[in-house]
Formats: structure tokens, sequence, C-alpha cells
């Protein structure tokens, strides 16, 4: 339950991994003045209604906001529990210089933490957790984001357990309203 619940946070940071392709990773290359700036689209609310790979349903959403000068982003996570929603994350988005890539720190409900990056596979698609955030710490969580249009993106979660990668999950987030 603990790795559902941490994939959702996660997740969220995805939806700003749209950008990724105008800023690689690695490399000489640099952002450009305002790296964050292809990422107003994407202001607003968000939501997501699947299911796990066992079945259990899921219900999400994510809120979106520009801060500090549209520098950094803060995003609120929110899951539909049994009878009622609440707040499981909170995070901050924004440009790693040293990393030279888009990297979110989620804040989970119980004191967790995560930091990751993202890094475009194309210009329709992210992965996350595939480039660790620290080398000598690789991520057992990856994710597949695969923009369909501008309104939807189909959202795909593996976990790593010994040499294996299972899925579990495959959901198509849907954007509600932008500010």
């Amino acid at each position: 339950m603990r790795i559902r619940h941490s994939i959702v946070g996660a997740s969220l940071l995805a939806l700003f991994g749209v950008v990724a392709p105008l800023y690689s990773q690695g490399g000489d290359k640099k952002p450009k003045d305002d790296p964050l700036a292809a990422l107003a689209p994407f202001i607003g609310e968000w939501h997501v209604d699947g299911k796990w790979s066992n079945g259990e349903p899921l219900k999400a959403r994510g809120v979106y906001e520009w801060g500090l000068g549209k520098k950094i982003i803060f995003a609120k996570t929110f899951v539909m529990g049994k009878d009622k929603e609440y707040q499981r994350y909170e995070s901050i988005m924004a440009w790693h210089p040293e990393k030279k890539s888009l990297y979110e720190i989620t804040f989970a409900f119980d004191g967790s933490i995560s930091e990751v990056l993202l890094d475009a596979k194309d210009k329709d698609t992210i992965h996350i957790g595939f480039t660790p955030f620290n080398k000598e710490k690789p991520d057992k969580l990856r994710q597949i984001l695969r923009f369909t249009d501008k309104d939807h993106f189909v959202w795909t979660v593996s976990f790593k357990k010994g040499e294996e990668w299972t899925q579990l999950i495959e959901a198509t987030w849907v954007r509600k309203y932008a500010k």
C-alpha cells in the first residue's frame, strides 16, 4: 500500500515532464532563460481514476500553482480514501542547475521525502526514475508518461523486486482545468 501511495505523489511531477525534451539532462546544454515557462499550460488541476494491478481502485487529483516568480511550481496531491479525500503529498518542482534537469522534491504525509529527475525519451514520452537523483541509490520505482494530447497522458508505473520490473498501474491523467 505504501508503495502505491508514494507512486501517486511521484507521478504528479510527471505532469511537468512534458517540458523535459526542451532541456536534456547532462552535457553542456544550458536551460533557456526561463526553463519552466513551457509549464504554464499545465498549471491547474489534474485527475486520475484508475486501478492498480491487483484491481484496487485509485482516485486522485493534483493541483499545481506557480511560485516565486514562476521559477518553481508547488503541487499538492489528494487521494480518495475509503470515504473521504485527504492530502497525501506536497511537492516543489524546479530546474536543477547542477544536474541540468527538471526535478521534484516531494514531502509525504508520513514525513518521507523523495527527489526525482525527469528524462525525455522523445517529444511525447517522459521517463521518471530511470536516471537516479543520487547515483549511489538507484530508484526502484519507474514511471513512463506518454502524452496523447495537451489534456491527457498515459501513466505507467513499474516497481523493481530483485532483478524484475513489475507493472503496478497504467492509467490516464486528465486535466480538469487550467488557471
